[in-house]
């Protein structure tokens, strides 16, 4: 049996802001995937039982930079789903501050990520190596078997 396959493709943004004739252009790179394969092993109990309903990716599944920064920021979530059922929940999480020149703040407890652009942690300056988690909940024998994907994009605001 076969449940539930996740797939996260990150998207890549650039944005220009202009403060004073000065103009900096921000840019985010979101790389690497998670994809999770739930089958007969994850049953809690042996045959008959329910299956395990959350599953966690590594904590570094994709790694955030933000360059060119010369002020704050924000990055906003969002997710593309095809073949989703409404019971999964996918969720993200920074694991990590990254390295660089500028602060980071926020985004350090799941949250759900939804089709609507929300806010997920916010920073100035340059931050490269920001690690990030996933967490799908939801997971049970009612879910019908399949393959189930979800497109998370990140984008880089001004503030």
């Amino acid at each position: 049996m076969k449940t539930a396959v996740p797939y996260i493709i990150p998207a890549l943004l650039a944005v220009v802001i202009c403060y004073g004739g000065v103009c900096w252009a921000i840019s985010i790179t979101a790389t690497g995937s998670w994809s999770q394969t739930i089958d007969a092993s994850n049953l809690t109990g042996g045959a008959g039982t329910d299956l395990n309903s959350t599953y966690q990716s590594a904590s570094n599944a994709v790694v955030i930079d933000i360059i060119g920064a010369g002020s704050t920021w924000g990055v906003a979530v969002k997710k593309i789903t095809s073949n989703w059922h409404s019971s999964l929940h996918l969720s993200v999480k920074r694991t990590s501050d990254g390295t660089g020149v500028g602060t980071i703040s926020g985004g350090t407890s799941y949250q759900e990520v939804t089709d609507i652009d929300q806010s997920f942690f916010s920073g100035n300056r340059s931050r490269a190596n920001v690690n990030v988690q996933f967490q799908l909940t939801g997971v049970s024998i009612q879910v019908p078997p399949g393959v189930y994907t979800a497109t998370v994009y990140y984008t880089v605001t001004g503030t």
